[in-house]
């Protein structure tokens, strides 16, 4: 792969490139960006910047007698040329979905929040929407709680800083009493009290081998529910608008739709895969590990709920607004905090 820079004149008819292979989804010629585009230079210099594109590996043209299109590493150029990492929707625009939001999301449980916002970031980019509920990686561990409901039932209740509280509800092989369970969580809290879920992740293990009360079988459950309810599995990922992708005809072929979408249902992959981003960040083609993700792109921004980390996302064919997306993103990931806090 060649290093150049581009000039200007490169620059201006990849973007150029860019912005049209977007809108009409076929490869583009020099007579399409003549028509399409003020760009104030002849076909032929327009043909020369093209020439020079497809050297540096900006631009592909799939047959020899094809206009071009652009490769991942056009698009990453063009998305850290044109993308603001703090890019707003259009005026007017930013209300109208606000309202649609208030008409949309239900009242009650953050899953069917974070389900319908996932529906409706599907539905506006016309791609595939990610919401992953707020996993607790800053959020500092306040206290947990162990309440006894029958024999071998227990409540765990974990509160993190600031208010925010999660609970199940576990099964056990043995009955223990009520102060015995008391005196349990008093223990885990003198170890972990302060930490953040990430520390607690990290060292679980080692800050709890020193507690002697009740049942060390019961203490390893415990310590498995707290890891799960601090971070954010497939269980906390809502995807919605897989019509919309499949139409995209970048996935005609049944083979790699089917892919992707055994992707998208599995979902441990796509978790693993949301939960190293923070901010906005935007991952084009084979910049991706997952093989199934290598025709696409993933735009993501993130948003906190007291300490909690959740991620608000795209995922579209590497043919996409990036602009928009990017916008949509961003502003859903600033609504979720209203919706979710």
């Amino acid at each position: 792969m060649q290093n150049e820079m581009l000039s200007w004149r490169e620059w201006q008819v990849l973007q150029a490139l860019v912005k049209s292979y977007v809108a009409l989804g076929v490869p583009v010629g020099s007579r399409t960006l003549l028509d399409r585009e003020t760009l104030g230079i002849s076909a032929a210099t327009i043909r020369s910047a093209l020439v020079a594109l497809e050297e540096k590996e900006y631009l592909h043209q799939p047959h020899t007698s094809a206009g071009r299109i652009p490769t991942d590493r056009g698009y990453r150029h063009y998305v850290e040329q044109c993308v603001d990492r703090d890019c707003a929707l259009p005026e007017g625009e930013d209300a109208q979905l606000r309202q649609h939001l208030t008409d949309q999301l239900p009242e009650g449980g953050v899953d069917d929040i974070l389900g319908q916002l996932a529906k409706i970031i599907g539905q506006v980019s016309n791609q595939l929407g990610l919401v992953m509920a707020p996993a607790f990686e800053q959020g500092i561990f306040h206290k947990v709680e162990l309440v006894k409901l029958s024999e071998q039932r227990l409540l765990l209740v974990l509160t993190i800083h600031q208010g925010s509280v999660k609970s199940l509800v576990i099964e056990v092989d043995s009955s223990t009493s009520q102060r015995d369970l008391e005196i349990l969580s008093a223990q885990i809290n003198q170890r972990l009290h302060g930490l953040t879920m990430a520390q607690i992740r990290a060292s679980m293990r080692e800050r709890l081998a020193s507690v002697e009360t009740g049942d060390p079988q019961l203490l390893r459950v415990i310590s498995e529910e707290i890891e799960g309810l601090t971070s954010a599995g497939p269980g906390g990922l809502h995807v919605a608008g897989t019509r919309n992708i499949c139409l995209q005809p970048e996935f005609r072929d049944p083979l790699r739709m089917a892919d992707l979408v055994d992707l998208v249902e599995k979902k441990e992959i796509l978790a693993q895969m949301l939960q190293r981003r923070q901010g906005m960040v935007v991952t084009i083609g084979r910049e991706h590990e997952a093989q199934e993700m290598q025709l696409c792109s993933l735009v993501t921004a993130s948003y906190e709920v007291d300490g909690a980390v959740g991620i608000i996302g795209v995922i579209g064919p590497t043919r996409m607004p990036y602009e928009r997306v990017a916008a949509l993103v961003n502003y859903m990931a600033c609504r979720a905090v209203e919706f979710v806090g």
